[in-house]
């Protein structure tokens, strides 16, 4: 029998028993080094190293996505820093025990559900981590600006159940947020009196009204839990924390005064989320590029996208993905909105002259790993943060541009060296969040199609799998949720190149990229064939851009017009091209060459009366067999009744109408011979008409 070595190196030999240890090896007796010891002769991560541990002793691996930080614990910080263990979650009949070393006795067992006052379950989980969690779990309480945050229970019996009406408002509001996973709550004035309103996956939501006095009783209410002056006519920024059950929100308050009574914004922060690129929910292949991108040792990683479009949760994700022992870990943050373990993170404060740059100066004095600045704002910041990537820091930033590679071209309008940032840059990142459908109600596609499954149809040659229902669980939205769809470029020889020589062209830089880049429409195509969300969501979040690019992607023609996304499935609301003829041939004809509905109608005034009702007409087909008498009042007729909408017109020139022919050249309309209507000739012609080309 071959005698173990240690049983750390045990349990990893059972998941990798090609790897030969030698007798003679030496295993550390502190813990901590052990794991890392044994995680460098077997080539594998902490975290699986956990995983064979625990399979090992019958148990599941945990990590810190399982923590869930609360005030309190079950156990005495003593006994777990004696046992090196820490409560992971605990509910009335179970608690979650995580542990570096599972080789407990019964005795111990026995102990720790006495300690806990109920059943316990063991996961294994590496020391690092289980420190992390015992900081975490018993550190003292931290004062922002000398001034300890108000905390605000939400089920005491004394505070929020009170008899006080202004609190049990504040507080009923609060749970109905938390409870919606509303990230922002909205008190305004409206119409004489107050309105709440709830954002929830990024769209606001009305949810009740009230009195005016309310509303100034929960402005005093707040301004006195965030310790702001009472002053009516300054606007007050400040900060809360709430205590719901075992969860902790910090909750950012922005109070404006208006005309008619103030306007306040409770932004909420819920602290014990745990940040990482797969509960962030993205696609395997966009964590494999983010992977790629933050892989290299010094450089510089950019994100981009408007407000709200989840840049810091998806720099928060990056920083835990990189975040060890052995990695010295600093952001700078205006303000600091989630606190990171192990992460020293410095707020800016310009009235004391902490300015973002100046942070930078110093941090880089620090001897950081990896810098996160939280906005490139200047000239100055953007200077330090390049120079920074290139003296060995790998830095990451954010960045208010549209796309990804409108990044390079706002870069160089800041007077940067294009040589620095082509040695400097690793690559470019650009995010939005769009809605998920809701998994308990979403129903398979079916026919009729909408204009927008059709339009995608069109492009891709595939249809998107669910639509939206809606049901209590999300709401009766029919979305729960948000999915991230990104843009991403990898930095090439050719763009290198293409930086060095001036080239700052959309049409250069996309050249150069070819083959490292994919789109933002690419990315939600995806997320629409799977089922995960719609075209008609993508286009609210993205724009018009999303069928272009789309189009582009494909090598087809982009639709002439937006599709209606606020009025999609309220009937026909698809791209028409009307049609004034009475032959049905000519319709069916234009149906089989066009990429979009068509209607036919009799006369000019039944398309006056079409195009007013509807108003999704992009263009008039006008068959001169309509003319029964004299060109001139006839043309004369339909220019007074069409001239008016605007539309394009092709006119479809039947034999013996030559004369006709002369009238529209002179009024510069186009015009086809209807025996080129069965050939690509039309096809053609509707194209030029649509694109403006006479």
């Amino acid at each position: 029998m071959i005698p173990s070595l240690h049983w750390l190196i045990d349990a990893a030999q059972r998941g990798h028993p090609e790897v030969a240890i030698a007798a003679s090896v030496d295993v550390a007796p502190n813990l901590s080094d052990a794991w890392s010891q044994v995680c460098g002769l077997f080539h594998i991560s902490a975290q699986e190293l956990a995983a064979l541990v625990a399979r090992a002793h019958g148990l599941e691996a945990a990590s810190m996505r399982n923590f869930q930080a609360v005030e309190g614990s079950c156990l005495p910080e003593r006994m777990c820093r004696q046992l090196g263990l820490a409560p992971l979650w605990h509910q009335r009949d179970l608690a979650c025990i995580a542990v570096a070393d599972p080789r407990l006795t019964q005795e111990q067992l026995k102990q720790l559900s006495f300690a806990a006052k109920r059943p316990i379950q063991l996961m294994v989980m590496s020391p690092e981590d289980v420190d992390t969690c015992q900081t975490r779990l018993f550190a003292h309480s931290v004062r922002e600006g000398g001034v300890k945050t108000q905390v605000i229970d939400l089920l005491a019996p004394g505070g929020v159940g009170s008899d006080n009406n202004t609190v049990k408002l504040a507080g009923a509001i609060f749970r109905s947020a938390i409870d919606r996973n509303a990230s922002d709550i909205h008190i305004h004035p409206f119409v004489g009196g107050g309105a709440i309103r709830f954002r929830v996956d990024g769209v606001m939501r009305r949810i009740a009204t009230l009195p005016i006095e309310s509303l100034q009783s929960i402005s005093r209410y707040l301004k006195t839990h965030a310790g702001l002056e009472p002053n009516p006519l300054k606007p007050h920024d400040g900060r809360l924390r709430l205590k719901y059950g075992q969860r902790e929100i910090d909750v950012r308050l922005s109070i404006l005064p208006a005309y008619d009574g103030d306007r306040i914004v409770c932004r909420l922060l819920d602290q014990s989320r745990n940040f990482s690129l797969q509960q962030s929910r993205f696609s395997i292949a966009d964590q494999q590029a983010l992977h790629r991108l933050i892989g290299q040792s010094a450089g510089i990683v950019l994100l981009t996208g408007p407000t709200g479009s989840g840049k810091t949760s998806t720099l928060y994700a990056l920083l835990a993905e990189l975040n060890s022992v052995d990695v010295n870990i600093m952001t700078i943050e205006d303000p600091v909105e989630y606190v990171l373990p192990g992460i020293s993170q410095v707020q800016v404060n310009e009235k004391q002259g902490l300015s973002f740059a100046d942070t930078l100066r110093s941090i880089l004095r620090q001897d950081p790993d990896v810098v996160l600045v939280g906005e490139i704002r200047d000239e100055e910041t953007a200077r330090i943060a390049l120079q920074a990537a290139l003296t060995g820091h790998l830095v990451l930033s954010t960045l208010h541009t549209n796309d990804a590679l409108g990044s390079i071209p706002r870069l160089l309008d800041l007077n940067l060296d294009a040589s620095v940032l082509a040695d400097a840059l690793i690559g470019l990142v650009s995010q939005r969040l769009v809605r998920c459908l809701c998994e308990a109600c979403r129903t398979p596609r079916e026919l009729p199609s909408l204009a927008s499954e059709e339009e995608f149809y069109r492009i891709t040659g595939e249809m998107p799998a669910y639509r939206p229902v809606g049901c209590e669980k999300c709401g009766y939205t029919g979305y729960r949720g948000r999915l991230p769809v990104i843009e991403y470029v990898e930095m090439t020889p050719q763009l290198r190149q293409a930086l060095l020589t001036g080239g700052r062209s959309l049409a250069t830089l996309q050249d150069a990229v070819q083959g490292h880049r994919r789109s933002m429409a690419m990315s939600a195509k995806a997320w629409i064939i799977s089922g995960m969300t719609t075209p008609i969501e993508v286009q609210k979040v993205l724009g018009t851009k999303f069928w272009t690019e789309l189009a582009h992607e494909h090598d087809k023609e982009p639709g002439s017009l937006t599709l209606d996304a606020g009025q999609e499935g309220q009937g026909d609301k698809r791209m028409k091209v009307l049609l004034l003829s009475n032959d049905e041939a000519l319709a069916a004809t234009l149906v089989a060459v066009l990429p979009y509905a068509v209607e036919r109608v009799a006369d000019e005034t039944q398309a006056v009366a079409h195009i007013d009702q509807q108003g999704n007409v992009i263009a008039l087909v006008i068959d001169s067999g309509l003319c029964a008498g004299p060109l001139e009042p006839w043309m004369l007729g339909l220019r007074t009744a069409l001239a008016s909408s605007g539309l394009p017109a092709l006119f479809v020139l039947r034999d013996g109408t030559e004369a006709l022919r002369d009238v529209l050249d002179r009024y510069g309309a186009m015009h086809l011979d209807h025996s080129a209507t069965q050939s690509d000739g039309l096809a053609a012609a509707m194209n030029r008409l649509l694109q403006g080309i006479h």
